[in-house]
């Protein structure tokens, strides 16, 4: 991984943590970045939108590659992460900060041929981030 790979993976984790979350660096750890834990009323990660969450778990790849989103997380480190995210009960989430851009959320619904998952909608209600 590059140097800028990692800072991004650890400023991505203090992001998380500001916002409540319980997150361990994995890097080098079946293809999973960094895993994030939480219960209660929180920021859902990438977006302004508040819910009440219940174990919510999250497995997180980052990249930080020029070439787009997807040049370095082909079709199996995909399925490999899906694979393992389905067994844990989580969502897998691809945080990609491109070395001249903004940090950019996509879940695995959005991927390129990545099996669409059915997931129960969040409970609770939306807040603002005061």
């Amino acid at each position: 991984m590059s140097d800028r790979g990692t800072q991004r993976e650890r400023t991505i984790r203090r992001m998380l943590e500001t916002d409540g979350w319980v997150v361990i660096r994995a890097a080098g750890s079946l293809g999973i970045d960094l895993v994030a834990a939480r219960d209660g009323t929180c920021r859902w990660p990438g977006t302004e939108r508040w819910a009440h969450l219940h174990n919510a778990l999250l497995f997180i790849e980052v990249k930080s590659t020029a070439g787009g989103p997807f040049e370095r997380f082909g079709p199996g480190e995909r399925s490999q992460l899906l694979e393992l995210a389905d067994i844990a009960g989580a969502d897998a989430l691809l945080a990609w900060w491109p070395p001249k851009g903004e940090l950019r959320w996509i879940a695995s619904e959005e991927w390129p041929r990545a099996e669409k998952r059915q997931r129960p909608p969040l409970t609770g209600g939306v807040g603002s981030s005061a």
